[in-house]
């Protein structure tokens, strides 16, 4: 079964990429990443109906 964590490129630097950790919070290393044990799981994370969930913008689910 395959894992999955949630990755995007830091507002404040564009060049590094952070990790998602656990709700809004984001770090540059990847070993304190989030793992989530499916795509389902993480893809529920992304959308942003309703506004609030802007962190999450432009962020990718990555198979690892």
């Amino acid at each position: 079964m395959a894992n999955y964590h949630i990755k995007k490129s830091s507002a404040l630097m564009p060049s590094i990429e952070v990790y998602h950790v656990d709700g809004d919070q984001w770090s540059d290393e990847y070993s304190e990443r989030k793992i989530y044990t499916s795509k389902a799981s993480a893809d529920d994370m992304l959308p942003n109906p309703d506004g609030t969930n802007g962190g999450f913008k432009n962020a990718t689910v990555i198979k690892e």
